[in-house]
């Protein structure tokens, strides 16, 4: 091979060797973010507590939360996404729409006879899956999540979600792999900070929680002391290592909800656990002065850390520690 051919092949490795170690699909087989043995903690404990309410499609397990609160649960792919159905006397909402590999409106369908609209807690995929079934969406006002809803998903750049390490139990029999998208769609009323939302006889507050993502939001039931928290917060690793993550942004959400922690006594989370006792949140700020500070338990692989803590742990890059 000729000197000139050498070094064109270098330099051909040499970029896509930097290319492999970037790229996100890289970070997320990391076992620090994607363990390969995610399953072994399931069923989590909590769900052992609550009532199960059988439905019609397997893909998809229900439970009945205080107050009119349905938790609709996805156990069988690695994200363990969790939706709720939130009734008032007038209407109910959808607050989020999981991945979109279960049929979500036929089960909504079965749980409720009144008139139903989809709350977005953001625009991530396994947020806003099954938005497309739905006629009444609404979010942020937000350009950066609008512009994320209104592009949609190809198949081609979910196909990294159903690696069959990620998949539990396979897939339901009428979704196909291979034509799964998560199609365009526009909302149809956008909300803003301190939006109150009434469902009859039962208010919701949006309280804009920016930092996982800028259009993040959580939803405050103040009447019934629950807070919606989306992927603000789960009982998990936290993601704070996304390209669209801004650090100091969640840090001051964190410090947003614990200066209204009265307000609340339980979480309703985006993911793995439905129920989880609101003091946790205090523990969530400490970890974040823990991580800035340079303290603290912690395991680091392809550039991202992830520290452990007490019901929750905070996955985060390393240049993103000052």
């Amino acid at each position: 091979m000729k000197s000139k051919e050498i070094l064109l092949l270098s330099v051909l490795l040499l970029i896509l060797s930097s290319l492999s170690c970037t790229s996100g699909d890289d970070v997320e087989s990391s076992e620090l973010v994607q363990p390969s043995n995610w399953w072994e903690k399931l069923p989590r404990p909590v769900y052992a507590t609550l009532e199960k309410v059988e439905n019609s499609q397997w893909w998809f397990e229900v439970y009945r939360l205080p107050h009119n609160i349905y938790a609709i649960y996805e156990p069988y792919q690695f994200e363990e996404a969790i939706c709720y159905l939130v009734e008032g006397e007038d209407r109910a909402v959808i607050i989020d729409t999981g991945t979109g590999i279960g049929d979500l409106k036929k089960l909504i369908d079965e749980l409720t006879d009144l008139p139903y609209s989809v709350l977005n807690t953001h625009t991530h995929y396994d947020h806003v899956g099954d938005n497309h079934q739905f006629t009444e969406i609404a979010m942020l006002r937000d350009a950066d999540g609008i512009n994320r809803l209104i592009e949609g998903r190809t198949n081609e750049s979910l196909m990294n979600y159903l690696r069959p390490a990620l998949l539990r139990k396979g897939l339901p029999e009428e979704f196909d792999p291979d034509s799964w998208t998560i199609p365009s769609v526009e909302p149809t009323y956008l909300f803003d900070d301190g939006t109150l939302i009434d469902l009859g006889g039962r208010t919701l507050e949006v309280i804009h929680t920016p930092g996982h993502c800028t259009d993040e939001v959580c939803f405050l039931d103040k009447e019934n002391k629950i807070l919606f928290t989306g992927d603000m917060f789960f009982p998990g690793p936290l993601y704070a290592f996304g390209d669209d993550v801004n650090i100091d942004e969640y840090f001051q959400s964190v410090k947003k909800l614990e200066a209204r922690i009265k307000e609340f006594d339980f979480l309703c989370s985006g993911h793995n656990d439905p129920w989880v006792k609101s003091e946790v949140i205090h523990r969530v700020r400490e970890g974040f002065e823990d991580v800035f500070a340079g303290k603290g338990e912690f395991e680091e692989e392809q550039g991202v850390r992830r520290y452990y803590f007490n019901g929750f742990d905070i996955l985060i890059r390393t240049d993103m520690i000052k």
